[in-house]
């Protein structure tokens, strides 16, 4: 059965995982090892599309190695040249033999010696399956010197479960990725700080292992079946989620337009927008399904009239702070003091005093922070560590986000291994913060908690921006082309 989350595990957990699921039986193996290759594909498809040429596979003698041979064999076309550079020779024994003398036809043969005349190559794909988690360190001096020579192959590198050379305890040297494809578990060595230069993307492929996820796991793509049902029958827009949206100043009008657009397309049944006035008119033209309320700046444009009790009454969620500068802070704070439900806190409102201020009330508090906005807000690195230990001490719920972003409420955290540099534009934060808020004010309707909600809605934005890569490129986009992308995502296209 598909599973929402998959465990985050060192690689002798996952070993033993996996040794106890099989129980030496090599059909229960090949089994597992399809399932890998196919998701690897997938990945590779998605990415690179499925018309490669030149693919060079890097095999180790075990079943890292098999795998990457599986994996070449299902991308393989009239029209590919599969290469196969084995580190310790052709395999003879177990899975890795079995699944090159089935599969290995038509690919050429090549060793260590070899890699000069690869290195003069451009590969569309390097596979890199010398090592996999049963590496154990340190490496041995031959492998040491591939795995450097490695390093100056052109070409798309995707790692198989891991980047050669990184493991538990294990130093380096370790083989580039471009992307890494972790199977079965998101590997815990992927997580620290050192492998965010040697990782690339992260993705994470399910096999069907048995197990629980545990106080930290990583989403996959079921995260979002409560967003893919058929809404009840006899529901009411009251009942979809109620949302307040106070953004924006003159320098910064953008960011509350961007909030109101993911809020409306993230489902949220009635959104109430304040901003600056001057724009009130152009922003109900450009989303007339939104309330508009026009609020007093003063000379310097940034907000100084507070919504009034009408417009923030019987309202789920609160999100603010989205381009509103960094002179707001007593304005959110009076803000803030004054809003029964959730809160959402995003840019500008991530400041130690307002979410002090947010924490004091009821309901509960959502921080979006960047790496500079999480340093600001705690004086600490955006580690998994650090923002585990601020959630709990501020009893809130942070998204840390970056290529590999993060939820955790203080006892749990999930990590969302989707999305990618397409994000890294201005607004995709405001783009998300609007989704965010419209899930979790939908939350009930949708029965899920509001920790639930946050990584649903987190793994949407992500999934919208692969879906954005795949059918525009990373380059010539805008961000707000991701929010046609985001009812895409939950069709399946």
């Amino acid at each position: 059965m598909p599973r929402a989350t998959l465990p985050v595990l060192t690689c002798a957990e996952a070993a033993r995982r996996e040794k106890a699921f099989l129980r030496g039986s090599e059909a229960r193996s090949l089994t597992l090892m399809h399932r890998a290759a196919e998701g690897i594909r997938a990945e590779v498809v998605q990415h690179l599309g499925a018309r490669l040429g030149d693919i060079l596979v890097l095999a180790g003698k075990g079943n890292n190695g098999a795998d990457a041979v599986l994996t070449a064999a299902l991308l393989r076309t009239p029209r590919t040249r599969i290469t196969v550079l084995f580190a310790e020779g052709i395999p003879s024994t177990g899975q890795a033999a079995a699944i090159w003398s089935h599969h290995g036809a038509g690919m050429r043969v090549a060793g260590p010696k070899d890699l000069k005349r690869l290195l003069r190559s451009e590969f569309d794909l390097v596979l890199d399956g010398f090592l996999g988690q049963g590496f154990r360190p340190p490496l041995r001096a031959p492998y040491a010197a591939l795995i450097r020579a490695c390093g100056k192959l052109r070409g798309f590198r995707v790692a198989i479960d891991l980047p050669s050379g990184l493991g538990d305890d294990a130093t380096g040297p370790a083989l580039r990725a471009d992307l890494t494809v972790s199977i079965g578990a998101l590997k815990r060595p992927l997580l620290q700080p050192a492998a965010a230069a040697i990782r690339g993307r992260v993705r994470v492929v399910d096999i069907g292992l048995p197990g629980k996820s545990g106080a930290e796991a990583c989403a996959t793509n079921h995260v979002l079946a409560a967003l893919r049902k058929l809404r009840p029958a006899n529901t009411e827009k009251r009942q979809q989620g109620r949302v307040l949206i106070v953004a924006g100043s003159r320098a910064m009008p953008g960011a509350a337009l961007m909030n109101t657009a993911a809020a409306l397309q993230g489902g949220a049944g009635l959104v109430t927008t304040c901003l600056p006035r001057f724009i009130q008119t152009r922003a109900a033209v450009a989303y007339p399904e939104a309330m508009w309320r026009g609020l007093e700046t003063n000379v310097a444009g940034t907000l100084t009239e507070q919504p009034n009790p009408a417009t923030r009454a019987n309202k789920d969620v609160l999100l603010t702070g989205s381009g509103m500068g960094a002179e707001a802070v007593a304005y959110l704070q009076a803000l803030l003091a004054d809003f029964a439900g959730d809160r959402v806190l995003d840019a500008d409102a991530l400041r130690p005093e307002v979410v002090q201020t947010a924490r004091s009330r009821r309901g509960m508090t959502v921080l979006l922070p960047h790496a500079g906005e999480f340093l600001r807000l705690s004086g600490q690195p955006p580690t998994v560590a650090h923002g585990l230990a601020y959630a709990r001490r501020t009893r809130t719920l942070i998204v840390l986000k970056g290529p590999l972003s993060v939820v955790t409420d203080g006892r749990r955290v999930v990590h969302v291994p989707f999305g990618g540099p397409v994000l890294a534009r201005g607004g995709s934060g405001d783009l998300l913060a609007g989704l965010v808020a419209a899930v979790l004010a939908r939350r009930r309707s949708l029965g899920l908690t509001a920790f639930d909600a946050i990584v649903a809605a987190v793994t949407w934005h992500a999934q919208a921006a692969d879906l954005l890569r795949r059918q525009r490129g990373e380059e010539a986009i805008r961000t707000t082309d991701l929010l046609p992308r985001l009812s895409q995502v939950l069709l399946g296209r």
